[in-house]
């Protein structure tokens, strides 16, 4: 019996404790999977699945849900009318890909408890989440609190449509709100902007395009370019989908596009505009060859500027509320954040110990001497024992220093001003409570002085006038011909160049040009020197010796002309060539003004300057370039059709951008600042007359004539010739003063409206013309040019004739013999043998 008894007592303790197992046994389930991109409220799992759904739903039995571990960062939660677990914030992959979660279901009924351990595993999602991309970091534009329709990138009231230059359309309405109401499905990611739209006509001139839709199977596709650089934007795509059935693309798929198309809208307009990081506006000219009735060449243009969104929301009509947390920064393009020092992940939320040094001002200001900046050591979410500056001076390894030591959590260290004696490297070095080390540097290197500053501390002012540019230890650098504090005098009288070092060697009380030493010959006077004219016998003798020396050169490179002359006239007739008037130079070719740093000036006149610069140019390096502006002070009509006749022309023989080696390589204007620059490339040897009196002395020492380079250049003008006279550009002034060598020898063609204003000397004689007053080069002009006033390639190839002469003279100006320095056009045209 007592055994009995006590087998009866095993037996159901063991029933008794077999059913409690059972309501306490812990569920396992491992690998849930959810993409990283799933949105707040998505369904992770239904717990009946992991729980014997019975026990749930039995009677009268309720539950509560509790999460006890892996929801630190409260990714997740449980709703318990349907025991279902959810999504509570965004998931992000590369700081959590996975969250190993168990949770505990309790029926309050009888107080039993399930277990159920749960691993999820974050799926990566390519381009997931958004990107924050600086480069297009949009405006953050104040809300005035009314239902104003807010556009992120907005555009001008009207856009061009210009049918085959003769017909030109204007439409009164935005860009981009024109279709704010209509079937639209909008993208912007990586700085682009993708736009679909359907519509019941095309860009609401569906007359127009209807035999186009037939002509090109119902797919017309504009190029865009930015006008500024001609580089691509992206491309506009007009599709007739009802009559030709052509599918959206991807992105657009599944949206209010193509839902209008479901709804009968025939017509879809696809845009694609890439690289939008400027908040400068764009204009953007979109161009294609139709066919309608007859071939057409179609464009239009409009411009855009980005400007912005309020804060708190994004997208292209900032619609869309940003979620970013703990003061984070919202993109206006894609919503993406930017974190704040101590906070990572999609919307800023997880906590992340870190040391981080703040500039202030931030870190986008360069850094100048005698400016004002601070340095903020910052330890979010570190327990800080303590914080320690050190410094190392630079360029001197065994100068370390602790500069400022405390138990703080942020520490900031002052310069009111930067002096150049603090560069160096300032490390801030942060030990927790809990032993463990980090430290972050930040390197100091202020070498430059303000803008307009000079001085050892830079607190010395520059006022340059006249092109000069401010040094760091000198002050004002004036241009050659200019000296002063302020660059604000000329030369004085026999002497030139920079600083007014050089001495002039001209004689017979004869002025000199203060930029370069040229002499100014009074009535009388010839040569270099201005020497006296010599008595007629030894005039005879010192012409047969020029011509002695120079016959062979003139005999090769006669040939080079005659022979160029002829395939041009093989090629066209005299009376097609004329001086062409063109149209003011468009827009492509306009510059940035920050992408041109001036230096000094390297050429002055009565009329003009040349300033030295430095192009950054869209492939990343930065060029010489030469950049010339008319004189404010001598602004007048003649000087401002010059200086648009040559803008004009650089542009027409640029226009496939590569233009001809023998011309000078022109890169763009600068027209919205005062004044306007023509900006063209840096010639290191200058221009081909005083390059030829180099050599000039050089054969005096050597007795070397350099005759095969001397053809060159001579081969490398009739080449640029040729390259104009193609174009049916005429010249008017060649002359070795128009003629620059580049750093590789070889001669460009250059000054195409500016040269008499530039380089104004004895080599011009001023005229009247119709009651303007003009500079005309006398001795380098046809008859038909000093009697009619007739300019063709015809008269320019006269001009060349008149440059051989000073390439085989090394620079000599032309002279005639027995006539005077300085003829005028009646002595010109009575004769005109050259000596």
């Amino acid at each position: 019996m007592p055994c009995a008894t006590i087998c009866a007592v095993f037996l159901l303790a063991a029933l008794i404790s077999s059913s409690q197992a059972r309501r306490d046994a812990a569920v396992w389930y491992e690998d849930v999977a959810i993409r990283e991109d799933a949105s707040v409220g998505s369904t992770v799992k239904h717990l009946r699945e992991a729980v014997n759904s019975s026990v749930l739903e039995g009677n009268g039995t309720s539950w509560s849900v509790n999460i006890t571990r892996g929801n630190g960062l409260g990714r997740f939660e449980v709703v318990p009318e349907n025991m279902t677990l959810t999504v509570a914030a965004q998931l992000d992959y590369e700081f959590h890909p996975r969250h190993n979660l168990s949770l505990e279901l309790t029926d309050t009924a009888d107080n039993s408890v399930w277990l159920v351990n749960l691993v999820i595993v974050v799926v990566d999602v390519p381009g997931y989440p958004p990107y924050y991309n600086k480069r297009c970091e949009t405006p953050v534009i104040p809300d005035d609190g009314t239902d104003e329709n807010y556009v992120l990138t907005s555009t001008e009231r009207n856009y061009n449509v210009v049918i085959a230059e003769a017909n030109a359309r204007q439409y009164p309405a935005d860009f981009f709100l024109y279709w704010r109401d209509e079937a639209i499905d909008v993208t912007m990611e990586d700085c682009s902007l993708r736009l679909c739209v359907a519509l019941s006509q095309p860009l609401n001139d569906g007359e127009v395009f209807s035999p186009a839709f037939k002509a090109h199977q119902g797919r017309i596709e504009f190029q865009c370019s930015d006008r500024q650089l001609m580089r691509s934007k992206g491309k506009v795509v007009i599709l007739d989908t009802f009559e030709y059935n052509y599918p959206l693309s991807g992105w657009a798929q599944g949206g209010q596009c193509d839902m209008g198309m479901a709804e009968g809208l025939q017509y879809v307009v696809l845009v694609q505009v890439n690289e939008i990081w400027s908040t400068s506006s764009y204009r953007i000219q979109c161009s294609a060859d139709v066919e309608f009735y007859e071939p057409l060449h179609v464009e239009f243009m409009f411009q855009y500027d980005v400007t912005g969104c309020p804060e708190g929301r994004y997208g292209l009509y900032c619609d869309k509320d940003c979620i970013c947390k703990n003061g984070a920064r919202c993109h206006g393009f894609n919503g993406a954040c930017e974190c704040r020092p101590g906070w990572r992940g999609m919307v800023c939320d997880i906590p992340w110990p870190e040391v981080v040094i703040v500039e202030t001002p931030g870190d986008s200001v360069v850094k100048y001497i005698g400016t004002n900046l601070t340095l903020t050591c910052v330890a979010p979410h570190i327990h800080v024992a303590n914080m320690t500056w050190v410094y190392q001076a630079e360029n001197i390894h065994n100068d370390t220093r602790i500069i400022e030591e405390g138990a703080v959590q942020n520490s900031s260290i002052n310069f009111q001003p930067i002096s150049e004696t603090a560069n160096g490297e300032y490390t801030c070095v942060v030990r927790s409570v809990d032993g463990e080390v980090a430290n972050v540097t930040f390197v100091l290197n202020a070498t430059r002085c303000p803008p307009g500053h000079w001085g050892e501390v830079c607190q010395q002012v520059c006022d340059c006038q006249h092109g000069g540019t401010c040094d760091r230890w000198e002050g004002c650098l004036c241009p050659p011909g200019r000296h002063g504090d302020r660059c604000e005098h000329i030369c004085a009288p026999g002497s030139f160049g920079l600083n007014c070092r050089m001495t002039c060697h001209c004689q017979n009380n004869a002025s000199c040009d203060p930029v370069n030493g040229t002499c100014f010959c009074a009535e009388g006077q010839w040569g270099e020197f201005c020497e006296n004219v010599p008595n007629p016998e030894n005039d005879n003798q010192v012409v047969v010796k020029v011509l002695a020396s120079v016959i062979p050169a003139m005999s090769i490179v006669g040939c080079i002309v005659i022979v160029t002359l002829a395939r041009r006239r093989a090629g066209q007739h005299t009376n097609d060539t004329a001086d062409v008037e063109m149209e003011t130079l468009p827009s492509p070719w306009e510059l940035d003004k920050q992408d041109i740093h001036f230096e000094h000036m390297i050429g002055e006149g009565e009329f003009g300057h040349v300033v030295r610069g430095r192009l950054c140019v869209p492939e990343g390096y930065q060029v010489l370039v030469a950049a010339k502006s008319i004189r404010p002070d001598r602004i007048t009509a003649s000087a401002v059709r010059d200086f648009r006749r040559e803008m004009d022309i650089l542009a027409r023989i640029h226009e496939d951008k590569e233009g001809h080696p023998n011309v000078v390589k022109f890169y763009g204007v600068l027209t919205k600042s005062e004044p306007q620059y023509i900006v063209v490339e840096y010639a290191t040897n200058e221009e081909l007359r005083r390059y030829l009196w180099s050599m000039r002395e050089q054969f005096k020492v050597t007795g070397h004539r350099k005759l095969l380079e001397r053809l060159g250049f001579a081969s490398g003008v009739a080449s640029g010739l040729s390259e104009l006279a193609r174009l049916k550009i005429v010249y008017r002034d060649i002359a070795a003063r128009n003629v620059v060598i580049s750093d590789r020898k070889v001669a460009k063609i250059s000054d195409f409206g500016l040269s008499r204003d530039v380089y104004v000397s004895s080599a011009y004689k001023r005229t009247n013309q119709g009651g303007e007053e003009e500079l005309l080069p006398l001795k380098w002009m046809a008859l038909e040019s000093l009697r009619d006033g007739v300019y063709t390639c015809e008269s320019d190839v006269w001009s060349y004739g008149v440059l051989l002469w000073e390439i085989a003279s090394f620079g000599e100006e032309p002279r005639y013999a027995g006539g005077p320095m300085h003829p005028d056009v009646c002595t010109l045209i009575g004769g005109r043998d050259v000596s």
